[in-house]
């Protein structure tokens, strides 16, 4: 009979894995051990960090400093995963205060260096002012938002013949989304009577809904009006988060364990507010993340935390009604935390990029991929439950143009990296196809259609395609662009160079036209 496997060999055996790269490999040789220490969670926090799994990172290495709270490779493992930097910059003080404070050995020497570069910069990177995706000036003109609610009259009088504009779609992701921010503005928050230094809040406990159904709608929704917009969503967070008794570092396996448990226990009542503040945060923690602090990777993570939850809860409750499990386990809801986590993948893929990204491009084709093949289940399979002009869009429509956007993406990637002229050409063929599909998903007054059609001009061009395919298509952009101006006039896409870049390509068709024109170039 073999003699049991130690917590020491496992640790070693665990080790050469992890140096192989093999991360899965290392994370069942360190479980295998039933009674795990700070050094077996620590190393498999690594292994986490490594495969982008943050939050499955932050749950080990908390665990780590659980065991072991002088253990400084727990704390310095809990700093790297940890998204929040005020916290990262807490746990790199907790490494260093860990280490000796004499006769280190080389090793230490080196962890106190890079323990100490580490804190720097967390907290330069605390001290930096956020970057604010539209904050509100009036010198830029009215937002999309504000010209579409105008718009509303008129097309509620239209009815259907109207149906089909950007400004249903804009107009009610803002209205709830700014429902979420005043629910945010009305939290009260008191010095509890009873015990000094705590607080007792008094508020609306759907703060977050509103807030993540408006960004789901429509991300472009998304903008901060005033100074202390963080610091009120902070508290709404903590809020619902505290009153519902929701999971805030936990990772999805041990959520998956503690979620069932609760439920025998406790039932649906208690255990479907938890879930969905649980998995309404990580979206709007992945939208705060990914934009704001420029961390795509830990967006990228903190939405595939609530894909990968959400998916599970259809599978085990596919059988339980809605009215018990929550909104959050809806087609419509996965369709848009797919659609937010495709174009936060390829955000990350941008700063990454190549054949050897940690976000590889076949993994954004098969994303993509998926994604239609949901937006078209949800268009056979859809019921007759009424939902407002702009539901369609924002949850089918608009999900599956991201998605032909998102493969004309990864051709264009392709032809980048293509040593074959034909291949490479091929490769932009198929591009402009994507980009064509994806313009005609949008309404003709979204400034995404006029976009698309862009991207798909500039694959025709870099394709080689006759002169007669390119003013063809920009003849339809030419139509577009007018179009899309009375709404988004001012939006992150126009304030990114949006209608030079077009232009530009108009004007080309222009100079084209005259040549062909004048029979100085044969179309």
């Amino acid at each position: 009979m073999p003699e049991p496997t130690t917590a020491a060999q496992l640790k070693d055996e665990g080790n050469e894995l992890f140096k192989k790269q093999d991360y899965v490999g290392a994370i069942i040789r360190y479980t295998e051990e039933y009674n795990m220490n700070a050094v077996l969670y620590a190393n498999r926090a690594a292994c986490n960090h490594a495969l982008n799994k943050y939050l499955d990172a932050v749950d080990d290495a908390h665990r780590a400093t659980e065991i072991d709270p002088g253990y400084a490779k727990g704390w310095s493992r809990l700093a790297s995963a940890l998204a929040d930097w005020g916290k990262s910059a807490y746990a790199w003080q907790k490494a260093l205060d860990a280490l000796p404070k004499t006769n280190l050995s080389p090793a230490e020497r080196q962890q106190k260096e890079q323990y100490t570069a580490c804190l720097k910069a967390a907290n330069a990177r605390l001290n930096q002012p956020p970057i604010v995706p539209l904050s509100l000036n009036e010198k830029l003109g009215k937002f999309p938002w504000q010209v579409a609610t105008e718009m509303l009259p008129e097309l509620r009088r239209a009815g259907h013949a109207k149906v089909s504009s950007s400004a249903w779609v804009i107009a009610l992701a803002y209205e709830e989304f700014n429902n979420g921010v005043e629910m945010m503005k009305g939290l009260t928050k008191t010095p509890h009577p009873e015990t000094p230094g705590a607080f007792v809040y008094h508020g609306n406990l759907d703060g977050l809904t509103s807030l993540s159904n408006g960004f789901m709608r429509d991300e472009r929704v998304f903008h901060i009006n005033q100074p202390n917009w963080i610091d009120m969503y902070n508290q709404q967070v903590y809020f619902e988060a505290t009153t519902s008794k929701a999971w805030s570092s936990e990772g999805f396996e041990t959520i998956k364990e503690l979620a069932q448990k609760r439920l025998k226990e406790n039932g649906w009542d208690d255990v479907r507010p938890a879930l969905a503040v649980t998995v309404r945060a990580w979206i709007m923690k992945a939208a705060l993340e990914g934009g704001l602090r420029e961390q795509p990777q830990a967006g990228v993570e903190y939405y595939r935390q609530a894909l990968d939850l959400v998916e599970w809860g259809r599978t085990i409750w596919k059988d339980v009604p809605k009215s018990s499990r929550g909104a959050i386990f809806e087609h419509s809801f996965l369709i848009g935390i797919r659609s937010l986590y495709l174009k936060m993948f390829m955000h990350a893929y941008t700063t990454d990029p190549g054949l050897n990204s940690k976000f590889p491009l076949e993994q954004l084709k098969e994303e993509a991929e998926d994604l239609l093949k949901e937006t078209d289940i949800a268009l056979r399979t859809r019921d007759n439950e009424p939902v407002d002009p702009g539901f369609i869009s924002s949850f089918i429509a608009y999900p599956a143009g991201l998605a032909h956007a998102m493969l004309g993406f990864y051709h264009v990637q392709s032809a980048r990296y293509a040593s074959d002229p034909i291949e490479r050409m091929f490769s932009f063929v198929k591009a402009a196809g994507e980009y064509s599909s994806a313009s005609n998903k949008y309404p003709e007054d979204d400034e995404l259609r006029a976009w698309y059609l862009n991207c798909t001009m500039d694959c025709v061009r870099n394709a080689g395609a006759p002169i007669d395919n390119f003013l063809m298509v920009a003849f339809g952009l030419r139509g577009a662009m007018s179009k899309m101006l009375k709404i988004w006039t001012v939006s992150e896409l126009a304030l990114g160079g949006r209608d030079e870049k077009i232009q530009a390509n108009l004007d080309r068709a222009d100079e084209l036209m005259r040549r062909v024109t004048d029979k100085t170039l044969t179309a």
